[in-house]
């Protein structure tokens, strides 16, 4: 027998408890036979033992982190044989404590869900910014809830996306309602046929042309980039890319897309070049994805700031 194993993760009070009683209410739980609910963290908000009874859900309790082992998934599996487990996680834990757990046979993590309060996402982000990261890691689904007009919805997006590219984003009002986001300004013109990227705004193109393939399919980008190289590419291929901060130099990370080209670059890795490239995409397993095919490159000079941001 399988069992789907469904985790949920954000800071104390981020709204976890308040979105798995929306899934536990939804028409789709009827098809799970037992259900066992692991709490890692109180919030303020409780579970119903009427909901959970009606939904025939086991409620365990688990306060310390180093109890989360194999030993104790063994021990449920052994006692309750549930068809699905839900797990509301400490956000103060490592995420590596949940996902690097061995398993019983035939269970199987089908979605990581997390939640983020926008009226202190930025706060966190500021001085909890590794922490606060770690929790949207894995996610496939992201809710930013209680934003308000004055929300910076663009910076919370942008750095949840740099560290999770495949994470779909919701943005929510106090009152559950969708938060209208409206199209973030760019700094350079997306109409043209080819669209030149200034040294400071490698990281907003590479966003938007993560998110928003539509604005760039079929156009030619010209922009400053590292050359890099690997051993799982061909010689006909290399990633010409930037080091970027979201905001700290433990948050620098290499970003760029993968490029074809019709023989082997004479670039060392590291080099830096000015390339224009045509924007394409592929599909991958993890749906579509862009993929560059160089047109033309040249050596540059280093700039001023190699490591660009978001700001």
């Amino acid at each position: 027998m399988e069992t789907a194993v469904d985790i949920f993760t954000g800071f104390l009070d981020s709204g976890k408890t308040s979105l798995i009683i929306d899934a536990v209410e939804h028409s789709d739980f009827d098809e799970y036979r037992q259900t066992v609910l692991i709490l890692c963290e109180e919030g303020e908000e409780a579970f119903d033992p009427a909901l959970l009874k009606k939904a025939n859900i086991i409620p365990l309790v688990l306060e310390e982190e180093e109890q989360f082992n194999k030993e104790f998934l063994m021990g449920i599996w052994r006692n309750y044989h549930p068809d699905h487990v839900l797990i509301e996680y400490n956000g103060t834990w490592e995420m590596s404590t949940i996902l690097e757990t061995e398993m019983p046979q035939g269970w199987m993590i089908t979605g990581i869900y997390s939640t983020v309060d926008a009226t202190t996402a930025e706060l966190y982000l500021t001085n909890m910014r590794t922490m606060f990261l770690e929790q949207v890691f894995q996610s496939d689904l992201v809710i930013v809830n209680r934003c308000t007009d004055e929300t910076d919805w663009a910076k919370i997006r942008r750095s949840i996306k740099v560290m999770n590219a495949k994470a779909q984003i919701v943005f929510e009002r106090e009152n559950g309602e969708a938060f209208e986001q409206g199209e973030e300004a760019l700094p350079f013109d997306i109409t043209k046929d080819l669209i030149e990227v200034d040294d400071i705004d490698y990281g907003l193109w590479y966003i938007d042309a993560l998110e928003h393939p539509e604005h760039y399919r079929g156009k030619k980008i010209r922009f400053l980039a590292q050359v890099y190289k690997g051993k799982k590419l061909a010689q006909n291929e290399f990633v010409p890319g930037r080091f970027v901060m979201t905001c700290c130099e433990e948050d620098i990370k290499f970003l760029g897309f993968l490029c074809k080209c019709r023989e082997e670059i004479p670039y060392e890795k590291r080099s830096w070049v000015t390339v224009t490239v045509t924007y394409e995409t592929v599909m991958t397993r993890d749906g579509e994805a862009p993929m560059l095919e160089l047109d033309e490159i040249e050596l540059a000079y280093r700039p001023k700031n190699d490591v660009v941001t978001f700001y």
